[in-house]
């Protein structure tokens, strides 16, 4: 069983569906409503927005909640906690 992470990659999962997806940071960040550079922060792990603009951007790139959840337990799976 893996340990519980506190802090999992969660902006590196939100650049790669965003990327999967082909979308540019400027094209999600406009359909999250929020701006490129808001939306490159969260992806470097520099912002923790809320859960509302996560649904926003999860919206924007037709991510469902689950699947979301889903490829941040995987990627903690690779990413184990220090």
């Amino acid at each position: 069983m893996t340990a519980f992470n506190p802090d999992p990659p969660f902006g590196p999962v939100l650049r790669r569906l965003r990327q999967e997806r082909g979308y540019t940071i400027d094209e999600a960040a406009k359909r999250a409503q929020v701006t490129a550079n808001y939306l490159g922060d969260v992806e470097r792990g520099q912002r923790n927005p809320t859960m509302k603009v996560v649904g926003r951007i999860l919206a924007g790139l037709r991510v469902s909640w689950v699947e979301f959840a889903q490829r941040l337990e995987s990627s903690a799976d690779v990413h184990p906690p220090l």
